[in-house]
């Protein structure tokens, strides 16, 4: 089992010296739309019961693999690299801190696999499809990942549905990956900054189901869309 080590003051955003840190599963938000990321940098977090249900699944999935892993040894993930290069082993771990010091990323991968055949790096969500915000967040993980432990193996990006199990998406970290999350870092860094004007959606169906749509002077209706639904 992988040694799960996490660091405090998670929600930081800018150091002391002035520089801005993101949390990864906020480029999931960044790509349904940024005015929803905007209105969470202002601290307003608005949890619906969809989301608060996902939580609780997420705590019993951890406290299912802490019981399943019982008794097993704690290893950290620089020791889990070396050995499975070096002893062909297998480790597991769900709900794993990572850093990235180079783009100033944060985040806890849902669950990671690392053996001889590479590094597998999974997000558990409540979908049927693999939607490109989904993709994005779990390859701004293997970014960090990366930057973080410079792993001699490659790294695997996977996407199950999180009630049922099933693999819904899985595909090699690559560099047109790699190029992709460092255009939405940079993005994203420059609107933490203040450096960049936050966009709002142009998919209707994303803004009527949104939670924030009541405080959202860009919301649909105020820009006189219409869902084709």
């Amino acid at each position: 089992m992988l040694l799960n080590k996490k660091l405090q003051n998670f929600i930081m955003r800018i150091d002391s010296k002035g520089n801005s840190w993101l949390s990864i599963s906020e480029f999931n938000i960044q790509c349904y739309c940024e005015m929803q990321l905007k209105f969470i940098w202002q601290g307003i977090k608005i949890e619906t019961e969809k989301m608060m249900r996902g939580s609780s699944v997420h705590n019993d999935k951890f406290q299912q693999f802490k019981e399943q892993t019982e008794g097993l040894e704690d290893v950290d993930i620089v020791s889990a690299i070396r050995r499975a290069i070096e002893k062909q082993e297998r480790f597991a771990g769900r709900e794993v801190f990572i850093i990235s010091p180079t783009f100033r990323l944060r985040g806890v991968m849902d669950a990671i696999e690392i053996g001889p055949e590479g590094i597998v790096i999974a997000d558990d969500k409540p979908i049927d499809y693999p939607y490109l915000s989904v993709k994005s967040q779990l390859a701004a993980y293997a970014v960090a990942f990366k930057d973080r432990y410079r792993p001699p193996l490659d790294i695997f990006m996977m996407v199950k549905n999180r009630d049922r199990g099933v693999i819904i998406w899985e595909e090699a970290f690559s560099q047109d990956w790699f190029e992709f999350v460092i255009e939405k870092i940079n993005r994203m860094h420059e609107l933490a900054l203040g450096k960049r004007e936050f966009e709002p959606t142009a998919n209707p169906k994303k803004c009527f189901s949104c939670s924030y749509k009541n405080i959202c002077d860009k919301n649909c209706q105020s820009l006189n869309l219409k869902s084709s639904r």
